[in-house]
């Protein structure tokens, strides 16, 4: 597997909406945009993005860590004050990863969180295969590769 966490990838995301006009990116839209960050990823380069697995949660894909993070946000936007306080990995992103973060929020970061819950809802996607009321599956890295190609 790949040497990022998911939280990196988030905190990226976090600092790319505090360059827009209007930021609107709340826990449901950031695990929208992990979603998709790890399916180009995957499509792209053949290997997982981040480590943390992706979850079947009731309103859409969940990187677990991400989401207990920034569950003290509730449905307002998160700001780089609800960074202050985490711990850094460390290693900054490199310019490879940024570039593909970048594409992502470019084709994503636009649209509403309920808009993104209805792309990552979609007949036959891995979150339609994979949920189960109650049991937050795990959804495999095959299935996700499969919606960024």
């Amino acid at each position: 597997m790949g040497n990022l966490d998911a939280l990196s990838v988030a905190r990226y995301f976090v600092e790319l909406s505090a360059t827009s006009d209007e930021n609107d990116l709340t826990n449901l839209k950031l695990q929208k945009m992990l979603y998709f960050a790890q399916c180009k990823y995957l499509a792209q380069e053949g290997k997982p993005l981040f480590d943390d697995g992706i979850e079947a949660w009731e309103y859409g894909p969940v990187v677990r860590a991400v989401y207990s993070e920034y569950k003290k946000c509730g449905a307002f936007p998160i700001t780089a004050f609800d960074d202050v306080h985490l711990p850094s990995s460390g290693k900054p992103l490199p310019k490879s990863i940024k570039a593909v973060l970048e594409e992502v929020w470019k084709k994503f970061g636009r649209y509403s969180a309920s808009y993104l819950v209805s792309l990552t809802h979609k007949q036959g996607g891995p979150w339609k295969r994979y949920y189960e009321e109650g049991a937050n599956a795990m959804i495999p890295l095959s299935a996700l590769k499969a919606v960024g190609e």
